[in-house]
């Protein structure tokens, strides 16, 4: 029998990370899988803040779910996080893991075909037991709890949480809702290797976090793991452009093309992306002018200007000006702008393989209009996975940054 949540089926992954910035909206999305709980005869188990407690049983109460009935036949249990969680103001994973599953097992010895579990997480704000505590025995869970197949919803006040815990909050549970919406995480896997990286840091921890949050459309946590954790480490800003950003960037096409996430999420994380190179930007490390124009553009019809961008920011750490004219630049400007040569060179960019043709019309519209010793250049994921494309369009190719920046020097510097 499907279970609906914030708009969305439940199916094979039941453990669920619910993020929330105000109480209205937790029990906005709450209070209707609560009650169809109860609609079908299932049993509803609540371990909440014990401050908060006569809060959440008005709240139920005032959506029409008679509370003191439900206590009385055993459907409904709220119980203090300081039983479950914290029992003696102190939190041990495995014990609280067997408490849960003893709560799981009396429902069904009580008749009850299933439960419903949700379970109020901010205890550990400020807990001795720390985050990475916390995140661990989420991951834990994920892999214990599908034994009885029950939803368990492990909520959380988004904004009494840093945005790498949040993150690892959703990357540790196999469905998440943040802003309202139900969505599947697409890198859910066994908790083991996710606790070793997680233990590992680094720049690889901080690439999965930043496509986690990428992933879920978690604009401020993104934000901040890359300008703030980040940062803060010193780690340094090609790194950040390279193997975080364009290398999430690249994931994410790959997830795109498997059909793992929608339209919209893709173009929801590219927009963050773009933000947070456009913040990263006034970063950069800039050399001293050589003195020489570049001009970046991605061919007619790309729409992908990304990759373009971050060749831009390379070009300028370099010393290049740079003219940067982003997406989907006729073929006729191209051909204008080699004729006019208000810069000293051009780099195309083209990603799709429908590029192909369009960037093989360029290099020759440009060719015609400025002649063959008007410096042109390609970069782009084409040339990554077609690697025949500087012989058959007679210009170099750079297959990544560095190189296109090295192809530069070459062209305008010697």
């Amino acid at each position: 029998m499907t279970i609906t949540l914030a708009g969305g089926a439940l199916d094979s992954g039941r453990h669920v990370c619910a993020l929330f910035h105000t109480r209205d909206e937790e029990y906005r999305t709450l209070i209707p899988f609560i009650r169809e709980g109860f609609e079908r005869g299932e049993k509803a188990i609540h371990m909440v803040d014990p401050a908060l407690r006569a809060e959440h049983v008005a709240r139920l109460s005032a959506a029409g779910i008679h509370v003191r009935a439900a206590e009385s036949r055993q459907q409904l249990e709220v119980v203090p996080w300081t039983e479950t969680h914290l029992p003696g103001g102190t939190f041990d994973g495995r014990a609280t893991s067997m408490r849960v599953r003893a709560m799981q097992e009396r429902a069904r010895a009580e008749g009850f075909p299933s439960a419903r579990l949700i379970g109020h997480g901010d205890w550990a704000v400020n807990h001795p037991a720390g985050y990475e505590t916390l995140v661990e025995y989420e991951a834990r869970m994920s892999g214990q709890l599908p034994e009885f197949d029950d939803p368990v919803v492990c909520v959380y006040d988004r904004s009494r949480f840093g945005g790498s815990t949040v993150v690892d909050l959703v990357r540790a549970h196999p469905v998440s809702v943040v802003d309202g919406a139900l969505f599947e995480n697409p890198f859910f896997g066994p908790p083991f290797p996710f606790i070793s990286r997680l233990r590992g840091g680094g720049v690889p921890l901080i690439r999965d976090r930043f496509l986690a949050a990428l992933t879920a459309g978690a604009r401020s946590e993104a934000l901040e793991i890359i300008l703030d954790d980040a940062l803060a480490d010193d780690v340094p800003i090609r790194t950040l452009y390279l193997d975080v950003v364009q290398a999430s960037l690249q994931k994410l096409g790959r997830l795109w093309r498997e059909n793992l996430i929608t339209v919209a999420q893709e173009h929801a994380a590219t927009e963050i992306a773009r933000l947070a190179l456009a913040q990263l930007r006034v970063h950069l490390p800039c050399g001293r002018s050589n003195g020489k124009h570049v001009a970046v553009a991605c061919v007619e019809g790309e729409l992908h200007d990304l990759g373009a961008r971050i060749m831009a920011d390379f070009l300028e750490m370099a010393g290049f000006t740079v003219h940067f004219l982003g997406a989907n630049v006729p073929t006729e400007t191209l051909a204008l702008l080699a004729r006019q040569r208000p810069a000293d060179g051009l780099a195309l960019s083209a990603t799709a393989t429908r590029s192909l043709g369009p960037l093989s019309r360029a290099v020759a519209g440009v060719r015609a209009s400025g002649g063959s010793e008007f410096p042109v250049f390609v970069g782009g994921q084409v040339v990554v996975h077609y690697p025949e494309l500087p012989g058959a369009l007679g210009v170099p190719c750079a297959t990544s940054a560095d190189d296109g920046v090295a192809i530069a020097r070459r062209l305008l510097c010697t």
